[in-house]
């Protein structure tokens, strides 16, 4: 159908084409209205939440055959948000479909004019609103799909309000909140969980240094104390050494102010009262779940408070309190009664297990293995709590199983960690996330007199990086290449329009890893190759270049290769302010300024460059 073509819809599309939607059952559908029905969202408060929430509301009638209900809960929305381009696509979906198709041809104009306006505002809504909803159908998944449109709000947001970025940005410190969790219950490498904390923490300390939302700041605050609490060992000294404010905080104290912040938020009460439970604060987590749950009475609170009632048990001496079990098995059972998730199975198997029901507790662990939704719970757990329980009965053939099954998910879940690591954290692939985007460092994009500007190449014709054969030629003639590029991949989009300015206004050869290194030849193979074959290295510091792995691996051996030639090979230049690595301490180097250079910089770089040399 015409509606339906990307030039019509435009690339952002609506929740009735979206392909990541197409294949929900009756039962998650039924459920997720269960989950937003009685959500209430003011939109003066959060607007880009209260569009997301009501179109996911309209999405959910209409595929559960309430087409006049969805009908009108789109119209609504445009009442408040006239531009909204998730809602006009919506209604010009349900029309086409209707054969009504004069109000389809209404709305469709009314979407083709707010595209080709192509307004920052209402396209960054639209991102969020697809992100949104994608996450309310993963967020019990491993799965990070929705990331992409949650970027995208933030890359396209520069004219917008902080207020509302505070929600976007939010949203993706919560992704990798969950990343983060995924990489600690799969075992991922020290410096992979490094990174992602330190990501994720930058995003919340971003929300709560602008004016936003004060539940926005509030629920960062409580992000913050969660993530330092996922690893015992971290600090925001250690991670975040510019971050100051953050210095010296432990998880507590950013629990702590969360509360003065938001001490009747419901979510921040039942967050920060599951944390008090895993520090032993086991009244103070009563008293908060509690509060929360006379709020709204949430999977999440009930969930917590069995497990509050689960350890309480645990801790009360070696008969236990059988009370606190009793209570744990109705929590369980009110968390399933809202959102069947392998964790609430599991954790009331257990209840049952040691009320002495083992075939009960067998029952809810076969349940637990076939639940999807396994989401920060290490399902690992489930399989050796099945298999204790199967010995218990007399079961050992049977319990010797479960004890394979448990070290075969263990196995998986590291590899699915590794996958995880490897996607976000990856030499030289395009992040996904927002500790690559341009805006996050406030570079200047705009022309300057007295300055070159960079990310003006972000405009011109010519591909990012493409085959300079046909238009360049080498300056120095015993290497491949004029110049080897150094940097980190969080500088990665910089660095992009950085080396093809160089080629293209200098008039000289790089070599970039994305364009020039040999395909399926090992890293660390390319790297030494291209060094030995460039006439100058150029090594972009950053406060990133300085601790990423590979970034030292290249400086280590453009040194090494400068020992061996009577010119001067190794060109720094410092990016963003940062301690200078020992190596460049007696070096003259070039600084940028909020991304750029001095025209006396450029030109004294371009003439450094083009200087011929020969090889020795």
């Amino acid at each position: 159908m015409e509606m339906m073509r990307s030039d019509i819809i435009g690339e952002q599309g609506c929740h009735l084409t979206w392909p990541e939607l197409r294949h929900l059952t009756k039962q998650e559908l039924d459920l997720s209205w269960s989950v937003v029905k009685g959500r209430k969202v003011v939109f003066t408060e959060l607007p880009s939440y209260y569009c997301a929430i009501v179109n996911l509301k309209g999405f959910l009638r209409y595929r559960l055959e309430d087409e006049a209900v969805a009908e009108d809960i789109f119209r609504d929305l445009l009442a408040v948000d006239a531009r909204n381009i998730c809602a006009l696509g919506n209604l010009a979906v349900i029309c086409y479909r209707d054969s009504r198709f004069a109000e389809h041809e209404e709305y469709l104009d009314r979407l083709r004019t707010e595209i080709a306006r192509r307004d920052p505002l209402s396209r960054a809504r639209s991102y969020y609103d697809r992100a949104h909803t994608i996450r309310h159908f993963e967020q019990d998944k491993r799965k990070f799909t929705y990331i992409p449109y949650i970027k995208k709000a933030i890359e396209i947001s520069k004219s917008v309000t902080d207020r509302e970025k505070s929600e976007w940005r939010f949203d993706y410190g919560l992704a990798l909140y969950r990343k983060d969790t995924q990489l600690t219950v799969g075992k991922a490498s020290v410096a992979i969980l490094e990174s992602g904390f330190r990501d994720a923490s930058l995003c919340f300390h971003e929300v709560i240094s602008n004016v936003g939302p004060v539940g926005y700041q509030a629920l960062s605050w409580t992000f913050l104390g969660i993530l330092l609490q996922n690893q015992p060992s971290r600090t925001f000294e250690v991670t975040l050494p510019a971050v100051t404010a953050l210095h010296g905080l432990n998880a507590v104290d950013c629990f702590e102010q969360a509360l003065e912040l938001a001490p009747l938020h419901p979510i921040v009460l039942r967050r920060v009262g599951s944390e008090m439970t895993k520090l032993k604060q086991f009244d103070r987590a009563r008293t908060l779940l509690e509060a929360s749950l006379r709020q709204e009475q949430s999977w999440f609170a009930y969930r917590h408070r069995g497990l509050l009632n689960l350890s309480l048990y645990e801790h009360s001496g070696s008969k236990g309190d059988i009370g606190y079990l009793k209570e744990a098995e109705k929590d369980f059972k009110e968390a399933l009664e809202r959102k069947k998730v392998h964790a609430d199975y599991s954790d009331l198997g257990y209840v049952m297990y040691l009320l002495g029901n083992r075939r009960a507790a067998v029952n809810q662990y076969s349940c637990a293995v076939k639940c999807p939704r396994d989401d920060f719970f290490n399902p690992a757990v489930t399989h050796r709590r099945w298999a204790r329980c199967l010995r218990d009965m007399g079961e050992a053939k049977g319990a010797r199983f479960q004890e394979e099954k448990s070290k075969e998910v263990e196995q998986a879940l590291m590899q699915g960690a590794k996958r995880i690591g490897e996607k976000f954290i990856g030499h030289g692939a395009g992040c996904q996330g927002f500790e690559c985007d341009l805006e996050r460092f406030n570079y200047f994009s705009e022309d300057r007199r007295g300055f070159v500007n960079i990310l003006s190449e972000e405009q011109h014709p010519l591909s990012p990086i493409g085959d300079p054969l046909s238009f360049l030629t080498k300056r120095h003639a015993d290497y491949k290449y004029d110049f080897f590029i150094s940097f980190s991949h969080i500088d990665h989009k910089w660095a992009l329009l950085f080396f093809r300015k160089l080629e293209r206004e200098v008039e000289i050869r790089g070599c970039i890893r994305y364009r020039d290194y040999e395909c399926g030849g090992a890293i660390s193979t390319n790297i030494m190759s291209s060094i030995r074959k460039s006439a100058k290295i150029v090594i972009i510091i950053s406060p990133d270049s300085v601790t990423d792995q590979w970034c030292r691996f290249e400086v280590n051996h453009a040194l090494a290769e400068s020992l061996k030639r009577d010119y001067v090979c190794v060109i720094p230049i410092m990016l963003r302010p940062c301690n200078i690595p020992a190596q460049f301490e007696l070096m003259t180097f070039i600084k940028c300024q909020d991304g750029q250079f001095t025209v006396d910089d450029w030109y004294r770089l371009g003439k450094g460059l083009r200087k011929k040399t020969n090889a020795t």
